[in-house]
């Protein structure tokens, strides 16, 4: 059985969709406010058909994606590795990145990432990140800073409101 996952608004609200008959509903969880990451709860429908949900509270929203790229590491200034990389979702604070090959980085790497939107433009993106979570070959990474000067932070905005 595949479990939904929902994300709790700032304002405790939640949009569930059921699996069955597809149809939303928006519902108060602030009984669940103080949620830290995720909750896992049982859902009833009004159309009779039961699921699982999985209520996480996320700063940003994230974005499902599939743009190849790839990564330089950088260690004290220096380029000291590259890779090919998947961008699979991105938020306006970072994003996470599927690297085809186990290159030993670890938790507080620094990379620059390198990759293209599937916008009108493809627009370029170039990127400086740190490695915040590995999962396997799958690595979470947040930007190291955001700026409106910079013309990718400019592009991800508008690429994540579209």
């Amino acid at each position: 059985m595949m479990v939904q996952r929902v994300f709790l608004t700032n304002d405790n609200m939640v949009t569930f969709t059921c699996p069955k008959c597809e149809k939303p509903r928006i519902v108060d969880i602030t009984e669940h406010k103080d949620l830290d990451k995720k909750d896992k709860i049982r859902v009833k429908c009004t159309c009779g058909h039961k699921y699982q949900a999985v209520i996480e509270r996320r700063k940003q929203f994230r974005k499902e994606t599939n743009f190849p790229g790839i990564y330089k590491h950088i260690d004290h200034g220096k380029e000291v590795g590259k890779g090919n990389i998947v961008v699979t979702d991105l938020s306006r604070t970072g994003l996470k990145i599927r690297l085809y090959e186990n290159p030993n980085l670890v938790t507080g790497d620094i990379l620059i990432l390198e990759f293209r939107l599937d916008n009108i433009k493809r627009t370029f993106i170039e990127k400086k990140v740190v490695i915040k979570k590995i999962f396997g070959l799958e690595f979470g990474v947040e930007f190291t800073s955001t700026h409106l000067s910079d013309p990718s932070d400019k592009a991800l905005g508008f690429y994540m409101m579209g």
